[in-house]
């Protein structure tokens, strides 16, 4: 169940975007257009969530699996590398919120 989750928020957060720049003007006085903003910073989290699940391996029990998907939700997400958020994440939950903390 995990992989058709994180495919489908992966392939959602496409067709959005691959919608709102082909079909989308901006009108800044359009409620529409404020919504895809919403839909697709939604989406975003969804990435997120994703890549983060993949780092502890709760996508699939095939390490290759969430490896993959990672690395794809982690790039689109903000073009970041899985394997430098995975070391980093990891050495943020060995001390949160002390001086060996990444993220402190």
């Amino acid at each position: 169940m995990g992989i058709l989750i994180a495919v489908t928020i992966i392939t959602a957060w496409l067709l959005h975007l691959y919608y709102i720049l082909t079909y989308v003007n901006v009108d800044t006085l359009s409620p529409v257009f404020y919504i895809h903003i919403l839909i697709q910073a939604y989406s975003y989290t969804g990435l997120f969530i994703t890549g983060h699940d993949a780092m502890h391996g709760n996508i699939s029990k095939n390490k290759n699996v969430n490896r993959f998907l990672g690395i794809i939700s982690s790039f689109l997400f903000a073009g970041l590398s899985y394997k430098k958020l995975q070391e980093n994440h990891f050495r943020h939950h060995k001390s949160p919120g002390e001086k060996n903390d990444p993220d402190f």
